[in-house]
């Protein structure tokens, strides 16, 4: 959305064609309206963000999987949590490029929080299920 920004381009198209291309994603449809309308409320901080990343490089590690990306984003991460604070919620991870360029990205429109509608379900408990691998 930064890079949309310093192009010129209207920021509600950006998101729009995210939304219905291969970049489209929960997240994306979720806190990108929140941080387009210049909120970051999403209830979510950047402290579970990194504990959450810590947990999957720990699983990955365990599994000799190289996940060569991960130690960029705990990078980014770990400078927005020391820039603004771990109880910050996790959106804040974009000001480090608005601050870098001065760009403040927001568009008309968008709402500040997102309110759940769907009527409420019991959840489900996830069970792992047995694999057999060759």
């Amino acid at each position: 959305m930064v890079t949309a920004a310093a192009s010129g381009t209207d920021l509600g198209l950006a998101y729009d064609a995210i939304r219905v291309s291969s970049g489209a994603s929960f997240v994306h449809e979720t806190e990108g309206q929140v941080i387009l309308a210049g909120s970051r409320d999403i209830g979510f901080t950047l402290e579970l963000v990194a504990k959450d990343l810590g947990l999957f490089r720990a699983l990955a590690e365990r599994h000799d999987v190289p996940v060569e990306v991960a130690p960029l984003l705990d990078d980014i991460v770990q400078a927005a949590v020391q820039r603004y604070g771990p109880r910050k919620w996790s959106p804040n991870v974009i000001r480090r490029l608005e601050d870098a360029t001065g760009l403040d990205v927001q568009a008309p429109g968008s709402p500040a929080r997102l309110v759940d509608t769907d009527p409420p379900a019991p959840g489900r408990e996830l069970r792992p299920r047995s694999v057999t691998l060759p």
